[in-house]
């Protein structure tokens, strides 16, 4: 699969006294793609049919986001799939600039037992699918 696009529009209310968007904004534009990725696999998440916590991002700020009209993509992908979780990153970009990047650990959940656990056969060939090799 080839890596999922959204686009992602700064809002005024997002960016500081410097015209930068401010460095907690980002986990929120990620979590968006990251939603919009799951989406466009057929399962939301939080859904009941494909519970997953985040259970990690790390974020990496090379440039700052600027205020503008046009959105900026984010491009997200699997980038490893487990027994119980699997990766996702993403990166902001402006054009062929990356301007951040995000690497994921998303864990899939029992919202029963409030605890982790395996990926069924179903989501994983799901996210087998999607998982991009040579990503970087």
């Amino acid at each position: 699969m080839s890596r999922h696009v959204y686009s992602c529009r700064v809002r005024f209310s997002d960016v500081d006294v410097y015209g930068h968007v401010n460095n907690v904004k980002y986990f929120e534009y990620y979590q968006e793609a990251r939603l919009a990725l799951m989406s466009s696999l057929g399962r939301e998440e939080g859904d009941g049919r494909f519970s997953i916590v985040l259970a990690r991002i790390d974020v990496d700020y090379r440039r700052p986001i600027l205020f503008r009209t046009q959105p900026y993509a984010v491009e997200s992908w699997i980038s490893r799939v487990g027994r119980s979780s699997f990766d996702m990153s993403a990166e902001i970009k402006d054009g062929d600039t990356v301007l951040s990047r995000a690497d994921a650990v998303l864990v899939s959940f029992d919202l029963a037992t409030q605890a982790a656990r395996r990926l069924t056969d179903v989501e994983r060939d799901l996210l087998t699918g999607a998982l991009e090799t040579g990503a970087g």
